[in-house]
C-alpha cells in the first residue's frame, strides 16, 4: 500500500473532523447527539476504503490512549466499557463499507442507499454492544425497546438529515480536492 503525503493529510484532516464532530454534541441520555457519524460518512465518501478504515481506526485508537476526543471530551481505555463504544467500533467498519460501495459515486440515490446501509451497520453493532455493557458492566439489563428508545429512535431523523447533506456535498467536495 502506497499512501502519498496528500492522502495522509486528508486522512489526518478527517481524524480531526471526526473529533470535532464528537465535540459538537448534545447529551440526551447515555447516547449524545453528535456529528461524528456525519464525518464518518464524509471520510467514507471521500477516501479510499483502506484510507477510510485507517482514518477512523486512528481516531478510535487516539481516544483509547487517552486523548479526550470522544463525545463529551472523554477518552482513555476505560471507554471500551462505555455503552456507546459500540458506535465507535461500527464507525470503523462503516467507513470502509461506505467507501467500498460509494467512493467516487456521483448519484445521490446510490450514495443515500449506501449511507442508510451504513446506519444499519452502525446500529447492528452498537445496539448489541450497548445491551452487553448495560447488562454485564453496569448491571442494568434492558429490554430491546428500551435500548432502541435510548440509542436509536431519537437519532433516526437527524441521521437521515446528515446522510442527505453528506450525499449532496461529497461529490462537490471531491471535485474540488482532486
Amino acid at each position: 500500500m502506497n499512501i502519498k503525503t496528500k492522502d495522509l493529510t486528508k486522512m489526518a484532516l478527517f481524524v480531526a473532523l471526526i473529533a470535532v464532530g464528537a465535540f459538537i454534541s448534545i447529551p440526551i441520555g447515555p447516547v449524545p447527539f453528535s456529528l461524528q457519524n456525519f464525518f464518518v460518512f464524509m471520510a467514507g465518501l471521500l477516501l479510499t476504503p483502506v484510507q477510510a478504515f485507517l482514518t477512523v481506526l486512528v481516531y478510535v485508537l487516539l481516544g483509547l490512549i487517552g486523548i479526550p476526543i470522544f463525545a463529551g471530551f472523554t477518552g482513555g481505555f476505560q471507554y471500551v466499557f462505555s455503552p456507546t463504544f459500540g458506535f465507535l467500533i461500527s464507525f470503523i467498519i462503516g467507513a470502509y463499507v461506505i467507501s467500498k460501495l460509494a467512493y467516487k459515486e456521483e448519484k445521490f440515490g446510490k450514495i443515500m442507499a449506501v449511507l442508510i446501509l451504513a446506519e444499519v451497520i452502525f446500529y447492528a453493532i452498537a445496539l448489541p454492544y450497548f445491551y452487553l455493557i448495560m447488562k454485564n458492566v453496569n448491571g442494568n439489563p434492558m429490554a430491546l425497546n428500551k435500548i432502541m428508545s435510548m440509542a436509536m429512535i431519537p437519532f433516526i431523523i437527524p441521521d437521515i438529515a446528515k446522510a442527505v447533506v453528506a450525499a449532496l456535498i461529497a461529490p462537490r467536495i471531491r471535485k474540488s480536492i482532486k
